[in-house]
């Protein structure tokens, strides 16, 4: 092709790329300018004969698919044209028009490496934006890596470094190879025969990597790894609830891998804030300090009929004896037939009734037939103490839902494999250790001593402010990585995908 044709499609690629994206960040405009200000105004790209530094700009853009990225987000196309030409010099004065535009393209990329794409529905509520500068840092640290001649180092360097991050990306990268082979086909799996009649199984498993052969274990071997995955009962029988989780294809696991693998990154952008983790699917929390794992606990969420919603916001303080203010639709479709059946169902489970205004009021006085889900002005309170469904321990953030962290005096139900069993709040098997790491030692020690004494007849709930500023990520991830690192597919319980 000649030059000039060449760059006829270029300037059409660049004019297509200026005008492609209407959905601007407000931050784009101003990462260029801090960036071409660190480079003292040069085009950084674009310089004639020397395109290194692009050509390695459009190698990271390729890598963008086995990133969970769509390298169309970045205009590649223009990139690729840009990179693979030989003209030094655009016509009619372009070049820097098409240097900053670039620039704009790899900033895009790069933040979205580091902190996921700016419009991945993340949380249904989210109180921590001002936390979160997208672009902070970006631009002047490009700027240094290209000053450096350090450019090929740039991906490495701005991808999360933590262990869920490397093991999601190494999962994504597996799955997304074997969908994109061109033999690659899919047979459901029918047969509950673990043996080796069982064609479409031993496929599956080897599409899967984790066909030994005649390695140790053999077939049954190679299920029970597979039931490890897939997070259901792990003894090498097959049963339906597994074979569905086999049969799920790898197109949807990927977009599942994809969806954790940019949770992940998003959480990188509030580092190295301390930080609790609850991954509903999965039904466990982590707590993060300085960007380390300092406990894990397996957790109770919604269930399927009360979901728990996901969100970010604040823990503020630890409420010792709390008292569980009954939400508006327990109160009226689950207590409200139980008290009119028996009037003594109040005290027995240690609730009160509180008129609009919060005072107590008897229940003697109150007309309980005339009450409905549509005529019900009171609140129902539960009273402090070991039995009250919040247990002994409250971790109090704002949300819209109505939701918190919490202990529980059920704890049987921790050692289920399934724990979908709230109204939608997070019941947290270790609360109390966690509360205390979120603690000042001398609060954590005066909260130890409070709940060795045991709560008094009138205990009264205690306010604890925590340390320092508390994250709470409250996420869904289908695909997620277990307490030990290794990657889980959960159930779908609540029908996301």
């Amino acid at each position: 092709m000649r030059n000039g044709t060449i760059s006829l499609v270029i300037l059409q690629l660049f004019s297509l790329c200026a005008t492609a994206r209407s959905v601007h960040s407000p931050g784009d405009s101003a990462a260029v300018t801090i960036f071409y200000s660190r480079m003292q105004q040069r085009i950084v790209w674009l310089t004639p004969g020397k395109k290194n530094n692009l050509q390695v700009l459009a190698r990271f853009f390729r890598q963008a698919p086995c990133l969970g990225l769509d390298e169309r987000d970045y205009q590649a196309q223009f990139i690729y044209a840009m990179a693979e030409d030989s003209l030094d010099i655009l016509p009619g004065g372009a070049t820097m028009a098409a240097d900053r535009r670039i620039t704009m393209e790899a900033l895009r990329f790069f933040c979205d490496v580091a902190y996921g794409p700016v419009n991945n529905p993340l949380v249904r509520y989210n109180g921590l934006v001002t936390l979160s500068d997208r672009y902070s840092g970006m631009p002047g640290l490009l700027a240094d890596y290209l000053q450096a001649d350090s450019f090929e180092l740039f991906l490495q360097r701005v991808e999360p470094a933590d262990t869920a991050y490397v093991v999601l990306k190494q999962a994504f990268a597996y799955f997304h190879d074997v969908l994109t082979d061109t033999g690659f086909t899919e047979t459901p799996v029918v047969s509950l025969k673990a043996d080796t009649t069982n064609v479409a199984l031993i496929s599956r498993l080897r599409q899967l990597g984790l066909s030994n052969g005649a390695a140790a274990g053999g077939l049954k071997g190679d299920i029970i790894k597979a039931q490890e995955m897939f997070n259901v009962l792990s003894d090498g029988t097959l049963r339906s609830g597994f074979l569905h989780e086999l049969n799920i294809p790898f197109a949807v696991r990927l977009k599942q891998l994809s969806d954790a693998l940019n949770h992940v990154r998003w959480l990188n952008a509030y580092r190295p804030h301390t930080m609790i983790v609850v991954n509903i699917p999965s039904t466990g929390l982590e707590l993060f300090v300085d960007n380390k794992r300092m406990l894990y606990s397996r957790v109770i969420t919604g269930k399927k009929s009360t979901p728990t919603p996901t969100l970010a916001s604040r823990i503020t303080e630890v409420i010792l004896y709390p008292y569980w203010m009954v939400p508006y639709r327990i109160a009226t479709r689950e207590l409200l037939p139980h008290i009119k059946r028996d009037r003594h169902y109040l005290d027995n489970n240690l609730f009160e009734v509180l008129d609009r205004k919060g005072r107590i009021t008897d229940p003697a006085s109150i007309n309980w037939q005339s009450l409905s889900v549509s005529n019900f002005p009171y609140v129902i309170r539960q009273n402090t103490g070991c039995d009250n469904s919040l247990g002994i321990i409250k971790l109090n953030f704002y949300s819209p839902f109505t939701v918190y962290l919490h202990d529980t005096p059920g704890k049987s139900l921790f050692m289920l494999k399934q724990r979908f069993f709230s109204h939608g709040c997070i019941r947290v098997e270790e609360a109390v250790a966690l509360a205390r790491l979120l603690l000042e030692d001398t609060s954590a020690g005066r909260m130890d001593a409070l709940i060795k004494d045991g709560p008094r007849p009138d205990q009264k709930p205690v306010v604890i402010p925590v340390k320092s500023t508390v994250l709470v990520f409250v996420l869904y991830n289908t695909a997620w990585p277990d307490d030990e690192g290794r990657i889980r597919f959960c159930e779908d319980v609540y029908k996301k995908y």
